[in-house]
């Protein structure tokens, strides 16, 4: 019993000084994120006005959302807001993880702290890395 024991406690140690070791290793490509994509700038419909030191904010952005069921049945990929960042000089004020969920042409509203005349810009991420922004300038 005791040469079972300690078998397997040396397996463990085994398991753990690999999974150590795997830590330790440099990330191979496959494990590492891909490269950020370059931004292209869009047309977007935003809108923010300050009022009382509050910006409030709407964003309209126009985008088809094709989830994987509508693609499958057209014969196409699927294509969808996976990510949604709203930023203010470098502040994020605005942060969103997404799905195929969201719904087609999709309006955000939100509001922070902010004042007139600094650019709120707005950023999303399709489902295979485009990344695409506009900016404007809160009134």
């Amino acid at each position: 019993m005791k040469k079972l024991i300690l078998a397997l406690s040396s397996l463990a140690l085994i398991a753990t000084a690999v999974t150590a070791e795997e830590a330790k290793a440099p990330a191979t490509e496959a494990a590492a994120p891909a490269a950020a994509a370059t931004p292209t700038e869009v047309k977007m419909k935003i809108k923010a006005k300050e009022k009382n030191g509050v910006v409030k904010a709407k964003v309209a952005i126009s985008h088809n959302m094709l989830t994987y069921d509508q693609a499958k049945k057209k014969g196409k990929e699927a294509n969808f807001i996976t990510h949604i960042t709203g930023t203010v000089g470098d502040k994020v004020v605005y942060d969103a993880s997404t799905s195929q969920f969201l719904s087609k042409n999709p309006l955000i509203k939100f509001q922070f702290a902010g004042k007139k005349g600094d650019e709120l810009k707005i950023t999303y991420t399709q489902l295979k890395g485009e990344v695409f922004y506009a900016t404007k300038k809160i009134k």
